[in-house]
C-alpha cells in the first residue's frame, strides 16, 4: 500500500452475544456493510451463531470475555475476584486495575478460562483469523501476556490495537496506545495501524484502520450500529442508535475496504 492510500476493515463486535445482535451481524455482513466480525465463546446466541458462521468462513475471529456473561471453567467460577454466582463481575472493565499484580492462580485461571474460549469456538468449526476483547480487556497490561499466550497457542497473529485515532485522546492515553502498539509488534502480532469506533472517524487516515461496529436491530427492526441498550418497562431491552448503512457509507463509503485476513 502506497504512503497516502487508505483501507478499512469494518469489524463487528459481539457475534454469538444475543439473538439479536448476531442475526444483525449476520445481515450487515450480507449486505457488504462489515468485512469482518468477532465470536463470544459464551453468549447466549451460541448456537446461532455456529450455525450462520460457514457463509462468513474467513472473515470471524475471536472476541475473549471475561467481563460479561458466564465463565465456561470451574477454576474461574470459583475466583470470586472475577466472578460471583457464576457470571463475570466488572473487575477488567476498570482502568485502575490495568496494572495491578495478578497472583498465579489468577493468571492460570485466566489462561484456562481463555484457552477455554478460544477451543469452544474451534470446535463448533470456526477457522479464527484474528482476535480482539469484551470491552477490550487485552488492553490490560498486566493481562496482555496471558491473551497474547493463548493467541500464539491457536495461531492467531492478528490483533487489534488500542484506540490512537488522532484528537480523540489526552497525552496519556495517546501514549500508552503508542506503547501498547510497539508491545504487539514485539509480539509478533500484526494490526490495523489505526482503531477507533466508527462513529469517531470524522475521515479515513492513511494506511489500515479499523472501525468497530456493534450491530442489532431497534424496535423497529432497523439494522443500526447499538450505542446502548435501553430497559423497558415490560422487561424488554430495546437497543439504540444510528442507522448503520449510512453510517457507513458516510464514514467508509469510498475507500478501499479489507478484511482481517489480509492483514
Amino acid at each position: 500500500m502506497k504512503k497516502d492510500e487508505c483501507a478499512v476493515i469494518i469489524n463487528a463486535d459481539d457475534f454469538g452475544q444475543t439473538e439479536s445482535c448476531t442475526r444483525a451481524i449476520y445481515e450487515a455482513f450480507q449486505k457488504g456493510l462489515i468485512t469482518d466480525t468477532t465470536m463470544v465463546a459464551n453468549g447466549e446466541a451460541m448456537e446461532l451463531a455456529f450455525a450462520m458462521a460457514p457463509e462468513m468462513r474467513g472473515h470471524i475471529g475471536a472476541h475473549l470475555n471475561l467481563t460479561e456473561g458466564p465463565a465456561l471453567t470451574p477454576a474461574m467460577r470459583k475466583n470470586a475476584k472475577f466472578v460471583s454466582n457464576g457470571r463475570f463481575t466488572d473487575y477488567f472493565k476498570t482502568r485502575s486495575n490495568y496494572f495491578r499484580r495478578l497472583s498465579p492462580q489468577d493468571k492460570q485461571d485466566i489462561y484456562e478460562e481463555l484457552t477455554a474460549q478460544m477451543e469452544r469456538l474451534i470446535a463448533g468449526g470456526i477457522e479464527l483469523t484474528h482476535a480482539d476483547s469484551h470491552h477490550h480487556i487485552h488492553w490490560n497490561w498486566m493481562l496482555a501476556p496471558i491473551f497474547f499466550r493463548v493467541c500464539r497457542e491457536h495461531g492467531i497473529c492478528r490483533v487489534r490495537c488500542h484506540k490512537n485515532v488522532r484528537g480523540r485522546f489526552k497525552l496519556w492515553n495517546g501514549l500508552y496506545a503508542h506503547i501498547y502498539g510497539i508491545r504487539l509488534r514485539q509480539n509478533g502480532f500484526r494490526s490495523p495501524e489505526h482503531f477507533e469506533s466508527i462513529r469517531m472517524y470524522e475521515k479515513t487516515l492513511p494506511g489500515i484502520s479499523e472501525m468497530m461496529v456493534h450491530p442489532d436491530h431497534d424496535s423497529d427492526g432497523v439494522l443500526i450500529d447499538r450505542e446502548k441498550k435501553e430497559h423497558l418497562p415490560d422487561g424488554k431491552v430495546a437497543a439504540r442508535g444510528k442507522a448503520l448503512e449510512p453510517l457507513v457509507r458516510s464514514r467508509a463509503g469510498s475507500v478501499q475496504k479489507m478484511e482481517y485476513a489480509r492483514l
